[in-house]
């Protein structure tokens, strides 16, 4: 029966260019609590049980990370050195050769690398406890990173320049040192190894965290497959670009893609955002605009969805991530 009507939904979609942006109604929807398969681009999401907000019978265990990088804002070489926090399963310790994925995160602007753990009593590590322990997802390592050069900036915009560094950074500095030392799908640690295991590989984040998965799309392609961009729209072409410029921006990150090595089924962007965000508008229109350039954008690759009344705020997160981390 769930072929069945996966089929038909398939077939409404083809033969119905008005429903192009419709939204997945809730009793077409998968029987599982958390879909992981979407033949529309437009979709609301699932509330997380609100068990998932209480402590696990089990708990992942988290590591502060301090690692050495460089300036790449300024070019210059300089040496510095940032913070990251990763979380390791429960179980990850026992005696196994089970290697695991690895999702990368960035936060919004206010917030730092240890904020994904701790804000609102640790709910998205109590999160992925429960998602991991129930099955929801497969067991992955989790890691809390940071734009941040040094003092925040005041004025949001201006951190631009440091999340477009940041998936240099990532891949130069950060993710050899996170996936050499723990049991990951990166067989080596230099760009080649890196580059084999990006299937097990995601990066997301939120607002300006957004911005970043954005540049990774644009210039990291090579060393991620998943990209989970919340709230904010593309920058690549200026600030606000994907928002003033919806179909320039598609056009670029389209060619950007059409120029890789990587075919239409080598990579998967989940984005979303509430419907009362502020840059709810931001990033649906370019995303709208990314879906007519359907040889690069179908649905198996980038999906919309929409968390229904929520504002921009940091507690929504828990339900883009239960709604996303499955797929």
């Amino acid at each position: 029966m769930l072929k069945i009507i996966l089929f038909c939904l398939c077939m409404a979609a083809c033969n119905d260019k008005e429903n192009e942006y419709s939204v997945i109604l809730p009793e077409q929807e998968q029987e599982s609590d958390v879909p992981q398969n979407y033949t529309e681009l437009m979709n609301k999401t699932v509330n997380v049980p609100t068990i998932y907000e209480q402590e696990a019978e089990y708990r992942g265990n988290i590591v502060q990370m301090d690692y050495d990088t460089r300036n790449y804002v300024a070019g210059t070489g300089e040496t510095r050195i940032n913070t990251a926090y990763v979380y390791l399963p429960y179980g990850y310790d026992e005696a196994s050769d089970q290697p695991y994925n690895v999702f990368y995160f960035v936060h919004g602007h206010g917030e730092t690398a240890a904020s994904f753990f701790q804000n609102e009593n640790e709910l998205l590590r109590k999160l992925l406890d429960h998602m991991m322990a129930n099955g929801d997802m497969a067991p992955t390592i989790v890691v809390s990173t940071s734009y941040i050069y040094g003092v925040p900036v005041d004025y949001y915009p201006d951190a631009d320049p440091y999340c477009e560094a940041l998936p240099q950074e990532l891949v130069n500095d950060l993710i050899p040192i996170v996936e050499n030392r723990y049991r990951t799908y990166a067989k080596t640690i230099d760009i080649a190894g890196i580059e084999a295991s990006r299937g097990h590989r995601a990066i997301g984040g939120f607002s300006m965290g957004a911005v970043t998965t954005w540049y990774a799309l644009a210039h990291t392609l090579n060393c991620f497959k998943y990209f989970i961009p919340i709230s904010s729209d593309c920058w690549s072409l200026g600030r606000f670009a994907g928002m003033t410029c919806p179909d320039e921006t598609a056009e670029y990150l389209a060619n950007t893609i059409r120029d890789s090595a990587f075919s239409e089924n080598d990579f998967y962007i989940w984005a979303a955002s509430g419907s009362n965000d502020v840059a709810y508008d931001r990033i649906l229109v370019q995303i709208q605009a990314m879906a007519q350039l359907t040889d690069v954008f179908p649905v198996t690759n980038l999906t919309f969805h929409e968390q229904e009344g929520v504002r921009h705020e940091f507690r929504p997160i828990a339900e883009y991530l239960y709604n996303a981390l499955p797929s």
